[in-house]
């Protein structure tokens, strides 16, 4: 049993080193991804046993152990909007901003707040294919980045890394969406669209590290906070989205974050 985990583990963490090095040479002009294999065997051995207290806001942070990959943004395409919490199409994507407005996300999508370095008191405002999230477990989602930008409307995001250029996440190393998509997002019984519960990534020493809500970003009373909101149905106005997982076998077509 001890043989079949570790290999397990070593298969997920395979999946995704080789993701994100496909992805960096794809989007990235300027950065020579390091090779997958000097990433997953040659790289600094840390330990798992992290400090429960650890900073997770940090930009350099990880929920891999894997170092963070150097990474620079593409320039920004002449005249589009730069600015924090818009889209480069000049749309506001601030939670603080949409709470009321209503919103059309389509089928099969799930409103995510997304964690921006520049934004702590805040969060960004994106739709997510619910099969590339984890269930409730940390488990069962799909490898990739599936979404629509909820500012300009935009939708049919298929990197992590485009996106995150489109809404002006200004970061310094690779993007991942174990890092900055972090809470579900839910209309209250006011009709206003709030922070649910963390979403479950499973980091790859075996544990579930949902983010910590800080005191600064905290909107939910504890009556307020759905049960599960990766198994509840959802319904806001013209937003009505039932979930479902879809369990598909092989590596070639999930990913599962051991």
């Amino acid at each position: 049993m001890g043989n079949s985990y570790a290999g397990q583990l070593r298969s997920a963490r395979f999946e995704e080193v080789l993701h994100n090095s496909i992805e960096a040479s794809l989007r990235s002009n300027t950065l020579v991804p390091r090779p997958v294999f000097s990433q997953l065997y040659l790289e600094t051995e840390q330990s798992f046993g992290r400090a429960e207290n650890d900073d997770e806001d940090d930009e350099d942070g990880s929920e891999s152990n894997s170092p963070p990959i150097p990474y620079q943004m593409k320039p920004p395409p002449e005249g589009c909007c730069t600015a924090d919490g818009f889209c480069q199409a000049g749309k506001d994507l601030r939670l603080s901003s949409l709470a009321s407005d209503t919103l059309d996300v389509p089928a099969g999508f799930m409103l995510v707040g997304v964690k921006s370095p520049s934004l702590p008191d805040n969060l960004l405002v994106c739709a997510v294919d619910h099969r590339f999230l984890p269930d409730e477990r940390g488990r069962n989602a799909l490898l990739g980045f599936s979404g629509n930008c909820m500012g300009c409307g935009e939708k049919g995001f298929r990197y992590f890394t485009e996106f995150s250029n489109h809404i002006n996440l200004k970061l310094s190393t690779q993007p991942k969406k174990q890092k900055h998509l972090r809470y579900h997002l839910y209309r209250n019984k006011q009709g206003i669209l709030v922070k649910g519960a963390p979403i479950c990534w499973r980091v790859n020493d075996g544990r579930i590290r949902p983010i910590r809500p800080t005191h600064s970003e905290s909107t939910l009373t504890s009556h307020e906070q759905p049960p599960n909101m990766a198994l509840t149905s959802r319904t806001a106005g013209n937003e009505t989205f039932n979930r479902s997982y879809v369990h598909t076998a092989g590596l070639n077509a999930q990913l599962q974050f051991f």
